[in-house]
């Protein structure tokens, strides 16, 4: 898979007018959070704006409850957000650690327009018509076009989205309350 760097609508720039490059950390599942708060310790913090492993909630029932869970959207990957954070290391540490961290520049994760804040894509709420899903809340609402599969047991939906020049299919909660004909 190839990932190039693209600056598109969702790029922006810095309070110094410099622009924001997103990079694309490729680390172990389940390491994303050691990783995370890793980077400022090897890289120079002063070139970094964000550091984001997103998370989607979704309802689970056990012990006869529902409850709300967090989940990985994007196990093994981390976003970072800078001027140019792939350059920049600190000069502390050992290069054996500095090596284990690489970067690769990437469009601006779409994911962030999911988010309402931070990394945390909320769980979505929705009918279903006539054999169409419509969302009534949460950050899938108009964007039904991106939802390929539903799962009702479950309580979430695969969709669709661009990422690292390519398409992805990932999950996020939905929670169908209603079905109609």
């Amino acid at each position: 898979m190839s990932l190039n760097c693209l600056f598109n609508d969702r790029s922006r720039i810095n309070f110094k007018g410099m622009r924001i490059i997103w990079y694309l950390l490729k680390c172990p599942e389940g390491n994303e959070t050691d990783y995370m708060n890793r980077c400022p310790e090897i890289m120079d913090s002063g070139e970094m704006e964000e550091i984001l492993c997103f998370q989607y909630q979704r309802m689970m029932r056990y012990g006869g409850t529902w409850h709300l869970e967090k989940r990985m959207v994007l196990p093994g990957y981390v976003f970072v957000a800078g001027t140019d954070v792939s350059g920049k290391r600190k000069r502390q540490g050992s290069s054996k650690e500095k090596d284990k961290i690489s970067m690769t520049p990437c469009e601006a994760p779409y994911l962030k327009e999911l988010c309402d804040n931070g990394s945390l894509i909320e769980i979505s709420k929705g009918v279903i018509r006539n054999g169409a899903a419509i969302v009534t809340s949460g950050p899938l609402k108009g964007r039904e076009s991106l939802i390929r599969r539903i799962d009702r047991h479950k309580r979430t939906a695969e969709i669709e989205i661009p990422f690292a020049g390519g398409q992805k299919q990932i999950t996020v909660g939905l929670e169908i309350y209603e079905k109609g004909k």
